[in-house]
């Protein structure tokens, strides 16, 4: 069956000497693997160029469910990132957020509402001047709401330690070792609370921000069963920290 759909790029291998193997998160029909023959070949007439992480696309796609590889009939791309593809702090995001989102998606399941929010956040990412080195953090957090573990509740008096098992915040230091002490929890809670527009007005020091960094892979990590290690959150620290 062919479909009209629109996609974010968001991995891509080598296969054979001029193809490739790319996953997209299409809107909709969510995390899908294609075989793009000879788009590594001087004539292709779907170019390599195309599957850069986190391009967008218009695609016309070839779809059976029983197919571990779809196919690709058509693909355009729809907003060119210009800013992405040639700034070295948000190509370097961009690598981190297509990691996050290949691990953490499964495939084959759409989600319009979620597929929105990172069109939207990349859109913003790409126009992007000042706050560039809150924006992985703040898409952390708002992703989590889509995947079901956004933090609850919010600090106070009587809840000073934010308990990363749970997600939400408590009175007493957990009786485990994966909580957030009364600072990180507070920044943690701030960040959860911003809009994209906020980030440039945020004024975390580099260690805080590492520190939340370091603590939302975490949770990240407590709650999705599997995720592993994120290997471009290094460089990512290289390049901001």
């Amino acid at each position: 069956m062919i479909h009209k759909t629109r996609g974010i790029v968001l991995h891509q291998i080598k296969y054979s000497d001029t193809s490739l193997i790319v996953k997209i998160y299409t809107e909709l029909l969510g995390l899908q693997s294609y075989l793009v023959k000879g788009a590594r070949s001087k004539r292709a007439a779907i170019r390599s160029s195309y599957f850069q992480p986190l391009t967008m696309l218009d695609l016309v796609v070839y779809y059976r469910e029983k197919n571990n590889l779809q196919h690709i009939r058509e693909a355009e791309i729809t907003e060119p990132l210009y800013s992405i593809s040639s700034d070295l702090r948000k190509s370097t995001m961009a690598l981190f957020l297509s990691e996050i989102l290949v691990k953490t998606i499964h495939e084959g399941e759409a989600n319009k509402e979620m597929f929105a929010f990172i069109s939207s956040s990349l859109r913003f990412l790409d126009m992007q001047e000042r706050g560039v080195e809150y924006f992985h953090l703040f898409f952390l957090m708002k992703l989590s709401l889509y995947l079901g573990f956004y933090p609850a509740g919010m600090p106070g008096s009587d809840r000073s330690y934010f308990d990363l098992r749970e997600g939400k915040y408590a009175g007493a230091v957990p009786s485990h070792p994966d909580y957030l002490d009364k600072g990180l929890g507070a920044n943690l809670y701030l960040l959860s609370r911003s809009q994209v527009g906020d980030l440039e007005n945020l004024t975390l020091e580099k260690q805080q921000r590492n520190e939340l960094l370091n603590a939302i892979l975490l949770y990240y990590q407590i709650h999705l069963s599997g995720l592993g290690a994120i290997k471009s959150a290094e460089i990512l620290k290289e390049v901001f920290y």
